[in-house]
């Protein structure tokens, strides 16, 4: 069980409506991370505002971009994040192998192109606390300066998102499965 409870929307000040509000516009409802975030709900706004910025609005294809959350997911050991990008991952194209390849811990070595690149990258980032030169200039070459500045707040977002779900303990959600081994 979760240890705080999702807050609803009738929970609120009615000033804070909406903070509520503007998270059900960009993700049609509220789950995951969210319910609890609204314990305060200016953050909770915020942190949805910079995750519909890095999910929506920037330019790398969506199975790129979910290849990157599930492998940062990973990274933090956040079973909630994994399993509900794996399924939006699926949704965008991304193949069961390279999903399981990355809840394995096979990833990158046995990925190619794009997906090996940014699970190699998220692995310097979260594993060695330092991007290699050669990494950088490759996703520079690859996706530009400005994507890849935004390639580090999506990773970093996600990061954010697994500190809260695993501070509070946030359960799987009806229909999700576990798909990181123990």
């Amino acid at each position: 069980m979760a240890r705080l409870p999702a807050v609803t929307r009738d929970q609120l000040a009615a000033e804070d409506h909406e903070y509520f509000d503007s998270i059900v516009g960009t993700r049609g409802s509220i789950r995951g991370p969210y319910g609890v975030l609204l314990h305060s709900p200016k953050l909770a706004a915020r942190v949805a505002d910079t995750g519909a910025f890095v999910r929506y609005e920037f330019g790398i294809p969506e199975n790129l971009k979910e290849t990157v959350i599930i492998a940062t997911a990973k990274e933090m050991h956040s079973q909630y994040e994994f399993s509900a990008h794996a399924k939006l991952a699926r949704t965008a194209g991304v193949s069961d192998e390279t999903i399981k390849s990355i809840a394995t811990g096979t990833a990158p070595g046995d990925l190619s192109g794009d997906e090996s690149l940014l699970v190699g990258y998220v692995h310097e980032l979260l594993r060695d606390h330092k991007v290699k030169d050669t990494t950088y200039k490759a996703l520079v070459d690859r996706f530009g300066e400005q994507d890849t500045l935004h390639l580090a707040v999506l990773v970093g977002h996600y990061l954010l998102v697994a500190q809260v779900l695993m501070t509070v303990d946030v359960e799987l959600g009806e229909g999700m499965v576990a798909e990181i081994p123990d």
